[in-house]
């Protein structure tokens, strides 16, 4: 019920009992208030007096004004009706808030306990420091005040949020819920990951901190963007509002279509990147010394990459990337260089790049393509021109053509779409370089991506860095000699011979089979897919690191070590021997032929699916479970131990040493040849039918029935 006398004094007041009860009186007792059970409601500020409240059920505040009581104890606080209600004191209770109604403020991180806030009305936080409640709910959060205030909570309420004052920071993605953001202050998103939600209002948006963030959201946010720290990724072309941009870290533009934005800066240290397929309108373009724009072109490449209308002034370093996928994918074109406009502007251009570098590397030293950026003649436009030196005579370019391509730079790569054909024909003689036109070499630490489908006859020579061949004729049709990486991603057939100390990586989702017979020594690493080898030199004579599949399509003795956390399938007709010691762990398929392994690691530690037959030529105690429908072969002098449950159905044959078998399901469900000895080290009933001319050993100390029609020749023993 409702309480309405008023209530003074020094002493104490206790609410007990399930009901709830209203207290209405403009109360002034300094002893404070213990809430034991049900539910006290205040309907006032001055209902609970002076003193501390000790809230271990339901404490309802429906009124408005300021409320400084010091709250502790293990219960909830509810904000009700519809006036806005000041906590201003450091509370400690623990179960939690809930508005259903009216705006609860908070004037200091300490106000709503430790508990999570359940928001379905408005929840202001007027204070600075780091709140960590989590924010649940419909309602909407209202930062406002001069503070900084960080949201480290992972947020789920729906009803947006406004920053009115201050600066309100989100140490995670999800800190500010699901809604949408009015920012009329400023917001710092101090993380990484996708913050998609949409974000409107006058304010700026700050991106700090180490991590890479992505903004995919459509934003009309005005007051700018600043990038002090880490990486800041739009992906849409409207996730930077409409504001200027200042970038001292890292920022890149990758949007299919164009960006605007008033103004973009980078600062002495910072990086720009446009994206491949993105341009870029703005007011003024402003590159300082020490920074970096960086430009990716591809076929879509739009002129001008970046219109800037009223100011362009440019220092730093200018890097283009994506430039082999865009030269001439003609061959037998006779057209001029390939070139690009960059950047244009209405007015004349201001200062100019200090250095051109092409995926990183100077350009000076990127001497498998000629490049040359530069303001062109009006002085409005920085234009591009480029083409690969492997077809500089066809031009009759200055620089003489040559097939190295040296790329210097560890973390950089050049992808070429280009088709390389034979140009020793056209050659001019007088070229100092002593190439030959019909073969490839790949220098440097960096990567070269081959994209198309290459006709050049004499061969690949991989003296540093990675190769990546990305179709089966990426390569050729000569010998390739490796002596770094080469990158397989691709399926299909590669019988281009393989030699060299180098590494082989297959990597991606398809099936690629190597028939040379190679001999490079540098290991196999399957990363992806499946690599099917249809010889035993297939893959050289290196460790095979099998983190996917290894098909093994052959017959033979294949002694590579085998390790991993991929499969290994053996198929087709021949018998191949494994007389490794293997580790991987990804299991045995034996879907035709016959797999020797000739010791007890030779097939991993996996499960063996065996439908043809799996020949055991070892000593020693194999413990891989066996299943399928085919047959196993106990094979040599030595004496092997069975010790998994197997459900293999086609039987087993004895034809040399002894087989031990520890369960009665060791040797599967089918009939027993024993043309050797038999040793059975369990007990139960075992009905499996036994023949051949071997015999037959009860070992161990259990209790064993043979329960059989059994025929074997070799006489029993009883040990």
């Amino acid at each position: 019920g409702t309480f309405d006398n008023v209530i003074s004094g020094s002493g104490q007041v206790v609410k007990s009992g399930d009901e709830m009860l209203t207290l209405s009186g403009a109360n002034s007792y300094t002893g404070g208030t213990t809430i034991s059970g049900g539910t006290l409601v205040a309907s006032n500020v001055e209902a609970l007096g002076s003193g501390d409240v000790t809230d271990n059920a339901t404490l309802e505040l429906n009124t408005g004004g300021n409320f400084d009581n010091a709250i502790s104890g293990s219960g909830q606080v509810v904000k009700s009706g519809d006036d806005a209600l000041t906590l201003s004191g450091n509370n400690s209770y623990t179960g939690g808030t809930l508005i259903s109604d009216g705006t609860l403020v908070a004037s200091n991180v300490e106000a709503l306990g430790s508990g999570d806030v359940t928001n379905d009305a408005v929840l202001e936080l007027n204070t600075g420091g780091d709140f960590d409640n989590a924010i649940s709910g419909s309602g909407q959060v209202v930062k406002s005040g001069d503070k900084t205030l960080t949201l480290s909570g992972a947020n789920s309420y729906t009803g947006g949020t406004t920053i009115s004052g201050g600066t309100l920071v989100a140490s995670n993605v999800e800190a500010l819920g699901s809604g949408d953001i009015t920012d009329n202050a400023t917001l710092e998103l101090n993380t990484g990951g996708d913050f998609d939600n949409a974000i409107s209002g006058s304010g700026q948006v700050v991106k700090s901190g180490d991590e890479t963030l992505t903004l995919s959201g459509t934003n009309t946010y005005t007051g700018g963007t600043t990038i002090s720290g880490g990486t800041l990724i739009a992906t849409h072309v409207n996730a930077l509002g409409t504001g200027a941009i200042d970038n001292r870290a890292s920022l890149l533009l990758d949007a299919s279509g164009q960006f605007a934005v008033t103004d973009l800066t980078t600062e002495s240290g910072g990086n720009t990147e446009i994206g491949a397929g993105s341009t870029l309108q703005a007011t003024t373009l402003t590159q300082k010394s020490d920074s970096t724009l960086t430009i990716n072109l591809n076929s879509n490449t739009a002129d001008p990459v970046i219109h800037a209308a009223s100011q362009v002034s440019l220092a730093g370093t200018l890097d283009i990337t994506g430039v082999g996928d865009v030269l001439d994918s003609d061959p037998a074109s006779t057209d001029d260089l390939d070139t690009f406009t960059l950047i244009a502007s209405d007015k004349t251009i201001a200062g100019d790049f200090e250095k051109l570098t092409v995926a990183g590397m100077d350009a000076d030293l990127a001497d498998f393509i000629t490049v040359d950026g530069r303001i062109d003649d009006t002085g409005k436009q920085y234009e591009l021109t480029t083409a690969l030196t492997w077809y500089a005579d066809r031009d009759d370019a200055v620089t003489d053509a040559h097939g190295t391509f040296n790329l210097t730079n560890a973390d950089g790569s050049f992808a070429v779409n280009t088709v390389l054909e034979n140009v020793d024909a056209t050659l001019d003689p007088d070229s100092a370089t002593g190439w030959d036109g019909t073969s490839l070499i790949k220098q440097g630490a960096g990567t070269l991506i081959l994209n198309a489908e290459n006709t050049y006859t004499v061969g690949t020579t991989i003296s540093g860095g990675t190769l990546v061949a990305t179709n089966v004729d990426a390569l050729g049709s000569g010998d390739v000699t490796d002596d770094a990486t080469l990158e397989l991603n691709t399926g299909g057939t590669f019988d281009n011979a393989i030699s060299g100390s180098g590494q082989v990586v297959k990597s991606g989702d398809k099936m690629l089979t190597l028939s040379g017979t190679n001999s490079y020594s540098g290991g196999t690493l399957i990363s992806g897919g499946t690599l099917v080898a249809t010889n035993v030199d297939a893959l050289g004579s290196g460790d095979v690191t099998d983190d996917a599949t290894l098909e093994l399509n052959t017959g033979g003795t294949f002694d590579n070590a085998i390790s991993g956390s991929g499969q290994v399938v053996k198929s087709g007709d021949d018998t191949l021997t494994l007389s490794g010691s293997n580790t991987y762990t990804g299991g045995t398929i034996i879907s035709g032929g016959t797999l020797v392994a000739s010791n007890v690691e030779a097939l991993g530690t996996g499960d063996v699916t065996n439908d043809a037959v799996l020949e055991l030529n070892t000593g020693g105690d194999f413990d891989n479970a066996i299943s399928g429908s085919g047959q196993v072969v106990k094979s040599g002098d030595e004496t092997l131990t069975l010790s998994g449950t197997n459900s293999y159905t086609d039987g087993t044959l004895i034809s040399g040493g002894t087989l031990v078998a520890t369960n009665l399901e060791a040797l599967g469900t089918g009939d027993v040849t024993n043309n050797a000895t038999l040793e059975l080290n369990t007990g139960g009933t075992f009905d499996n039918a036994i023949s051949g001319s071997g015999q037959v050993v009860k070992s161990g100390d259990d209790a064993l029935t043979l329960s059989g029609s059994n025929t074997y020749t070799g006489g029993t023993t009883i040990s």
